[in-house]
């Protein structure tokens, strides 16, 4: 309760912020997390990736990805619109095609799910993600000329709001972790709650952590895990499965 209103939580799906030449739509999701917790708006729970159908016909940047953001908020489902379009209009490259998705506790969201898995494994169109957003009552905007960014705006609200899919970008605290660290400190400083070894047991608090300088946890049933594997090399430190692509 903040001020005797109810926070509820919402997930906006942002995607096509960003050209080949300029941009990015994860720095952008992620400078609108740190503004929701910086100006009072609400608390920011994570910014995560979501992959699609790698598709030649879709003019993606880089690997075919889209991005979510779920925050808790007093403000209505209005205010979280406008702020999430503001914010994409003044941050996206001139020349991109974004959208928007906004996806509250009012939505069908194992049917908003249905469009995000769908889009993992085939080619969707704008009238997919209209014909979707407006049976699931997710709200959708196309903020570019063709407005095909809502297609990967829909399946990141979707994938993100099922709770299974995707991996975080952005979580508070996540980038203040290098080097070698433990269970117990990465607990503390994130709300990472869950750090596994290969056999899925709880790592213990002192146990040594190696972050490469870059953790990204799993999304698993909604919440952020970052599963290990015992190094070989140093049989008492435990490196992340997941780890930064090589150049």
């Amino acid at each position: 309760m903040v001020g005797g209103n109810i926070r509820e939580r919402y997930v906006i799906g942002v995607d096509d912020t960003d050209t080949p030449e300029a941009g990015s739509t994860s720095e952008l999701m992620r400078a609108l997390a740190e503004r929701v917790d910086a100006e009072g708006f609400g608390e920011a729970l994570g910014v995560t990736r979501h992959e699609l159908w790698p598709s030649p016909k879709v003019p993606a940047t880089g690997k075919n990805a889209c991005y979510a953001l779920a925050i808790e908020t007093d403000r209505s489902v209005l205010d979280v619109e406008d702020l999430a379009v503001d914010f994409v209009r003044e941050r996206a490259e001139r020349a991109a095609d974004p959208g928007v998705a906004i996806l509250s506790r009012h939505s069908d969201m194992p049917h908003a799910l249905a469009f995000g898995r769908r889009a993992q494994q085939e080619l969707l169109r704008l009238q997919d993600a209209e014909q979707y957003a407006a049976e699931s009552n997710v709200l959708v905007r196309g903020l570019g000329a063709k407005r095909a960014g809502m297609v990967g705006a829909l399946a990141a609200a979707g994938l993100r709001g099922g709770g299974k899919d995707g991996r975080f970008v952005w979580l508070r605290g996540l980038r203040d972790l290098g080097g070698r660290v433990t269970a117990g400190q990465i607990r503390a400083a994130t709300p990472i709650e869950r750090i596994l070894n290969e056999d899925g047991e709880e790592l213990d608090r002192d146990d040594q952590v190696e972050t490469f300088d870059w953790i990204r946890p799993r999304v698993e049933e909604g919440e952020p895990v970052l599963r290990t594997a015992r190094s070989k090399e140093e049989r008492r430190l435990w490196l992340p499965v997941d780890r930064r692509p090589s150049s």
